[in-house]
């Protein structure tokens, strides 16, 4: 009997077609049924929040209108005429023309107002001696509006919003209105009443003002916080009590508590919802018809089951285009990885897309060549290190028996009191064991300075002394490993090339630093120097400088680089401390310390950080 794999252990294939059936198809067709039952609800909820959208835009204007007639109270406040006008007392014939201009130029920015702000009832002004009043006959101020006066007076010059009432015009003609009360104090003397101003909003018009932003909504009304109506779209209801109505469930302990209300009139389901105008004692309260909202429903429950067939098919194609454009691409990745493994290294991805899958394509590709490429390079640098070892050794012969001559010899040129010789036999002798250094190709920088050290001290004895030479290096990088005698070659190039048969002071100055992540080793000498276009036909044609460049390229790719510099600090007095010369730089990335470098490393004292001819 065949034994029934695990679900992990399923081809990708079979996992997505399972995956997509149990948990997209399926729950496709569970959501459709579930929309006739919630369609409903979410139909009244968007009503609800449009409900609140409508009422916020509402109070918004609201408030916008008081700010209004705040910003007016503020002008008269501050206007040196208004106040010039409150402070006259007596009736003097050498004030009455003052008196009559001041009430002409109050009375024209008053009616500038009344005329542009259709809302706006009327305006009085009550100074020391002389009151001004435009729109409202002059008796309502002493009688109806006396409780306002005395509550405002109390507040010192903070402002003061009324509930409804009922004021006359000088027509005595009735309106609603809510008014602004606001004591007016000397400037110099902040404490000292000197008026007070009242401005009156006509609630009637204030409400066809705002019927704008009514929006869906079907009714609209305006309470205050005590819960009488301030605005209604029946006159007859401004300032009766809400709880005279159907909405009085809104009322907790006599103030507005919960913000909605379900509620039935005249055979019509309602949906209210209430929401304060921000910093003010106003409540604004919203209707919405939940009969009409129903059917918005109608077309949601004739649609589903349009819904279910398309929704399936859609699901269907889907699947069918995840699998193309995802899991087949998948099983693609997977075959390549399968031919990388069995050892071909010219798989490659077909890549046909940007996205994740595209990207994952690239990257494995361009993994498959540099894996390709180093063990290629390895191999060539492993062999060529092998092969220069060979070489070296077939050419020394026996080196330990090299060293041991060498050092017999030296210690009989010391016996024989020739300590030169003897200097430059140890030299010889440092140069050959550096060279072979016990078959690593990689040295601490330090090492192969060093060995340069030695290389320059014979060629300085062998020119005679007409040779000097620097050697710099940070001490942060002494310990970074690089590849065996990459430095002294180009030293040798110097002084074979770079000299020819000059007569004067030759110099040589190698200098070694850190540059954020890399390491640069600039050559340089006082020599003839030589342009660009000839350091490259020595790349191509020369030995020395051909084998660092493919050392170099083997070791670290594309990110090491062998150049010339030609810049007049230093082809001259810079580079060398003469005129002319070549600057030749090596610039690869910094490798760890220890990092292939083996052990042992280079006499600090050869390499410091301070510079120093010799």
């Amino acid at each position: 009997m065949r034994r029934l794999k695990r679900f992990s252990d399923w081809p990708i294939q079979r996992k997505f077609v399972t995956i997509f059936l149990l948990f997209v198809l399926a729950p496709i067709l569970a959501f459709n049924l579930h929309i006739y039952s919630q369609a409903n609800r979410a139909v009244q909820m968007q009503a609800i929040n449009n409900t609140k959208e409508h009422l916020e835009e509402i109070n918004q204007t609201i408030l916008t209108v008081l700010k209004d007639i705040e910003s007016i109270s503020m002008f008269l406040i501050y206007s040196d005429d208004v106040r010039a006008y409150l402070k006259l007392k007596g009736e003097e014939a050498d004030q009455t023309a003052v008196i009559r201009r001041l009430e002409e130029q109050l009375n024209g920015y008053t009616l500038y107002h009344l005329t542009s702000k259709p809302y706006l009832h009327s305006m009085s002004l009550e100074g020391l001696e002389h009151r001004f009043h435009v729109g409202v006959h002059p008796s309502v101020y002493e009688t109806a509006e006396s409780a306002w006066k005395r509550a405002a007076i109390a507040r010192r010059g903070e402002k003061l919003w009324t509930g409804v009432y009922t004021v006359r015009d000088p027509w005595n003609r009735e309106s609603e209105v809510i008014s602004l009360f606001r004591v007016i104090n000397d400037l110099n003397r902040i404490t000292v009443p000197i008026g007070m101003v009242a401005i009156r909003l006509d609630v009637r018009k204030l409400y066809d003002y705002i019927r704008a932003d009514f929006g869906d909504l079907a009714e609209m009304i305006v309470i205050d916080r005590k819960g009488t109506i301030v605005m209604h779209p029946d006159a007859g209801m401004i300032g009766r009590p809400l709880s005279d109505t159907p909405l009085a469930g809104l009322l907790e302990s006599g103030t507005v508590g919960q913000t909605t209300l379900d509620y039935r009139e005249g055979g019509i389901d309602y949906h209210a919802m209430a929401v304060p105008v921000a910093g003010t004692d106003f409540v604004t309260i919203g209707m919405v018809n939940e009969t009409s909202v129903a059917k918005g429903v109608t077309g949601i429950r004739q649609s589903i089951p349009w819904m279910m067939a398309a929704l399936t098919g859609l699901g269907v194609l889907a699947m069918i285009g995840i699998y193309r454009v995802i899991i087949r691409r998948i099983a693609d990745l997977i075959k390549r990885t399968y031919q990388v493994e069995r050892g071909d290294f010219t798989a490659q991805v077909p890549v046909t897309a940007g996205d994740e899958i595209g990207v994952l394509g690239n990257r494995f590709n361009q993994m498959v060549l540099r894996l390709k490429n180093l063990i290629e390079n390895e191999y060539q640098l492993e062999l060529r290190n092998r092969e220069s070892e060979l070489k070296l050794l077939q050419s020394q012969i026996n080196p330990h028996f090299l060293y041991n001559t060498l050092d017999m010899i030296r210690w009989t040129a010391r016996l024989e009191k020739a300590p030169e010789t003897g200097r430059l036999i140890e030299l010889l002798s440092r140069i050959f064991r550096i060279s072979l250094s016990r078959g690593r190709m990689w040295i601490p920088l330090g090492e192969e300075l060093a060995y340069c050290r030695s290389y320059l001290e014979l060629q300085k004895h062998r020119l005679g002394g007409s040779l000097v030479y620097s050697l710099h290096c940070e001490y942060d990088v002494a310990d970074v490993p690089i590849l065996k005698m990459t430095i002294q070659p180009l030293i040798e190039n110097s002084i074979h090339h770079g000299f020819g048969d000059m007569k004067s002071l030759k110099r040589i100055r190698v200098r070694c630093y850190r540059d954020g992540d890399r390491l640069v080793i600039d050559v340089m000498d006082n020599g003839k120097g030589f342009s660009k276009e000839r350091f490259e036909a020595a790349l191509r044609d020369g030995y020395a400088l051909r084998n660092i460049r493919e050392r170099l390229r083997i070791a670290y790719g594309d990110e090491a680089s062998l150049t010339v510099v030609e810049d007049a600090d230093a082809a001259g007095q810079g580079a060398a401390g003469g005129s002319g010369g070549a600057r030749v730089r090596l610039s690869f990335p910094l490798r760890p310390a220890g990092d292939e470098a083996g052990d042992g490393g280079a006499d600090r004292k050869d390499t410091g950080d301070q510079a120093s001819w010799n």
